[in-house]
């Protein structure tokens, strides 16, 4: 025997050859049918690369919309000259993404990842030199260009198996081989059938993602802000307010110091439809400071209606925020900033 690989001339060890034979005997003794791929297996073999390929445009596709949707929200909350609520929308959104991004990665992933196990139970045994021919997976003897039409499979001259010659391939597998001897065509059929099965159902289970993940996240928020606005935690004294005559009388926001040395007082994203966004200050007229706990008792308007304020508390969602409880009983709660009322109020 001559090795192409090391270049020995001469018989083989005695073990060796026994082993040889041994092998020799378990290959023709197994029907050679067992070795080779049945056409259709041949074809979803060969297109296992378009059909991940399909796939990868289907997610594509299927992210645009909750990708454009999360940007301008993202862009909105950053642009947004009031903090109050931005945490819990730009984590909703951010949350939302990346269940959909994240779903549909996974897919993708697990998809490949069952291509490459059908490749490499497929494929030949890579060159043992640059220029050489690959060898057969299962019996070692060297390889024709494929017969498949396509160039990628070829049947072995000496055992008639099939083997996979794709050049990516037979690099990716270079290092460790896979070798089937018996019941072939069974295990790369299951193989396959799996894979198309995977294939077939990721796409309709990426488009579901892309909306069902959406919804899940958005609920899951407004679960987490409802449990949020349970825990009331002590009012942020950081913050301070002032009362403005406004158009729809006197009313309360933020004082936010500008960067020109003047004064606004802003009435955030939670204020009647009436009020403007801010109100600027003259430079040195009075500003009355305004603490939220003087509110308690007061009768004050706000978007959800009128009432009396019954308490103030910090809310993740609004900031400082009062419970404003209606004439019929019922009870909102309201930011303190926009807030209005009548009357002197006590400082």
């Amino acid at each position: 025997m001559e090795c192409a690989a090391c270049h020995y001339r001469g018989p083989p060890p005695a073990e060796a050859a026994q082993g040889l034979r041994a092998a020799a005997h378990v290959v023709f003794q197994t029907d050679a049918r067992r070795r080779q791929l049945s056409d259709a297996l041949r074809r979803m073999l060969v297109t296992a690369s378009r059909r991940h390929a399909r796939l990868l445009v289907v997610f594509s596709l299927a992210s645009v919309p909750i990708t454009a949707l999360a940007a301008i929200i993202l862009l909105g909350v950053w642009v947004s000259p009031d903090p109050e609520g931005n945490l819990v929308t730009g984590g909703m959104v951010v949350a939302a993404w990346l269940g959909t991004v994240g779903t549909g990665a996974a897919v993708l992933a697990l998809v490949r990842r069952r291509q490459r196990r059908i490749e490499e139970a497929c494929a030949a045994r890579p060159p043992a030199a640059p220029g050489e021919p690959a060898a057969c997976h299962v019996c070692g003897a060297p390889l024709d260009g494929g017969d498949g039409g396509d160039g990628v499979i070829a049947r072995c001259g000496f055992c008639a198996a099939d083997n996979l010659i794709a050049p990516a391939v037979l690099e990716r597998v270079r290092a460790r081989q896979v070798v089937i001897l018996r019941s072939f065509e069974q295990a790369v059929s299951a193989e396959l059938a799996s894979f198309g099965r995977a294939t077939s159902g990721a796409a309709a289970a990426v488009v579901a993602t892309a909306m069902v993940v959406p919804i899940a996240a958005f609920v899951l928020a407004i679960a987490a802000v409802l449990v949020g606005e349970s825990r009331r935690r002590p009012i942020d004294a950081t913050v301070r307010y002032a009362a403005v005559s406004t158009p729809v009388g006197q009313c309360i926001g933020k004082i936010v110091p500008k960067a020109d040395g003047g004064t606004v007082v802003r009435f955030g994203g939670f204020r009647r439809a009436e009020l403007p966004e801010e109100q600027a200050i003259a430079p040195g007229a009075p500003v009355e400071a305004v603490s939220p706990g003087a509110l308690v008792g007061r009768f004050v308007t706000a978007k959800q209606g009128a009432g009396v304020v019954e308490g103030v508390f910090l809310s993740p969602l609004t900031g400082n925020s009062a419970e404003v409880k209606r004439e019929d009983g019922t009870s909102f709660t309201s930011s303190v900033a926009g807030l209005c009322l009548s009357g002197v109020l006590s400082r």
